[in-house]
């Protein structure tokens, strides 16, 4: 039998991100630069409000799992003549494959308004960064 490969550090750290927003109270930005993106915005913070799932920790724990071997694999797998590859993963008016996927293997039904939109988050070599929000600057999340 094989045994498991622990996730890189990049890989957790990404997935522990996303995965402490399905259990923290997420505020979307949509754009705030004119009257109708900050109505567009408010309008979709009340629907969130109304619509997102409360995951518990024990579920947000599996999600983490799950996205940390996922992403993992797909950072091993891109260039296998390299160690490590390079991967983006997006929130918008849907989620990212990755997340659905991850979402699926751990048993729960994530939605975009579980997560923060205009959301985008770069996995490198030593390096997390996201950008959480429309026009957000680069945060880093996790760095070696």
């Amino acid at each position: 039998m094989e045994t498991p490969i622990d996730p890189k550090p990049e890989a957790r750290a990404a997935a522990t991100w996303w995965a402490d927003k399905l259990t923290s109270d997420t505020r979307h930005d949509l754009g705030g630069r004119d009257a109708a993106e900050q109505a567009a915005t408010a309008t979709f913070n009340v629907a969130s409000v109304m619509l997102r799932q409360r995951f518990t920790p024990a579920q947000a724990d599996r999600f983490a799992d799950a996205l940390a071997t996922l992403i993992d694999q797909h950072l091993r797998g891109e260039a296998p003549q390299q160690d490590f590859a390079r991967l983006a993963i997006h929130c918008d008016y849907g989620i990212d494959p990755v997340l659905a996927e991850a979402a699926t293997r751990a048993g729960l039904s994530v939605s975009m308004f579980d997560l923060p939109m205009k959301t985008n988050m770069w996995i490198i070599p030593g390096r997390v960064t996201v950008s959480e929000g429309y026009g957000a600057p680069d945060e880093v999340v996790w760095a070696a």
